[in-house]
This record gives structure tokens, sequence and C-alpha cells, in this order.
């Protein structure tokens, strides 16, 4: 449990730091330029732990007593995160929220996020992808844009059982009852 554990909490730090580590200060780009800032534009993102509501979240299967908010129970900055496990136990998958300053642009152009493509989900348009450091059979990402950076939602198969259902394929209804809730 331990080791799964940890795979699970260092997919997480990866998925987070997939987006932020790609931030540019580009003229005309709406980064914040001081802590202050950070901390104001952090505290303005739409907080998927607390705005999801958990009715959505058991009738889709996930243990809202999983809920995790932050990387280790820290809060990133310039990000609002939140993650579920699936409500078996032990856990086959986790399903995560998140908001953040940084931009659809720049997830786009981060190496390792791969298999990159377009995707329409509950009738928006955005980006469908992984990270090179989860296979093809673990990890699928869902990101949309909006007024302050971008939305995302992600599933991790965790366990050999559920890798037998393709993660996209496993996240797209899960996606489709939560992204109407996203802020644009």
């Amino acid at each position: 449990m331990v080791v799964r554990r940890s795979a699970v909490v260092a997919s997480v730090v990866c998925g987070v730091l997939a987006v932020a580590g790609c931030s540019t200060a580009e003229e005309g780009n709406a980064q914040p330029s001081s802590t202050t800032d950070m901390a104001a534009a952090t505290a303005a993102l739409w907080d998927p732990c607390s705005e999801i509501p958990e009715s959505t979240l058991t009738g889709l299967g996930l243990d809202v007593s999983s809920k995790r908010s932050g990387i280790l129970g820290v809060e990133e900055p310039g990000w609002r995160t939140c993650r579920w496990e699936d409500a078996e136990y032990p856990p086959n998958y986790g399903v995560g929220a998140y908001t953040t300053i940084h931009t659809i642009d720049e997830l786009r152009a981060k190496p390792t996020n791969v298999d990159v493509e377009d995707v329409t989900i509950a009738g928006q348009v955005g980006l469908q992808y992984r990270q090179t450091h989860n296979d093809a059979d673990e990890e699928c990402s869902f990101a949309f844009p909006t007024s302050y950076g971008l939305a995302q939602i992600d599933l991790l198969n965790i366990s050999t059982k559920s890798k037998s259902v393709p993660p996209c394929e496993r996240l797209k209804p899960i996606a489709e009852a939560i992204i109407p809730l996203f802020p644009k």
C-alpha cells in the first residue's frame, strides 16, 4: 500500500509540475510578478475540493473520504488541486481536478506532455494528453482554457487490474460530469 501511495503522490507532483515548469515571461502575459500577486492569483482560483459536490463524486464511484488537497497537503502557488480515489478497496485509480494560472499554450509546449490532441468534452474544446513518465495505459489528462489559465482533470490507473480499461476511456464519463462545473 505504501508503494502504491508513493507512486500516486509522485504522479500527482509530476502532473502539477507538467504545466508549472513552462512559465514564460513574455510581454502581455498576465502571470503574477511577485509573491503577493501569486498568492492573490492562487486565492482567486476556483477550488475543486470545495466546488465539486460530494453527490457528484459519489455518483461517479469516487470515495469522498479519500479527498486530498495540494501536494502532500501543501498547496502549490498558482494552483488549486484536489484528488480522489475510486471507492473500491484497494483503489484501482485516482482522479484529480485542478485549476491554475498556467495556460493551454504552456501545457502544449511542455516536452514531457505527449500524445497531445484536441478533444471536446461536455461541449468544451480542450486538449487530451499524458506525461512521458506514465505509460499510455496508466494516465490520461484533459485540460481546458479558462479566463485565468486552465482547468484540468486527470486519471491515473494505479493497479494492474485498472489498466485493463484505457485511462481516457475511464476518464471521459467522469469528465463529462465534472467539466461543466469548471469555470469558463
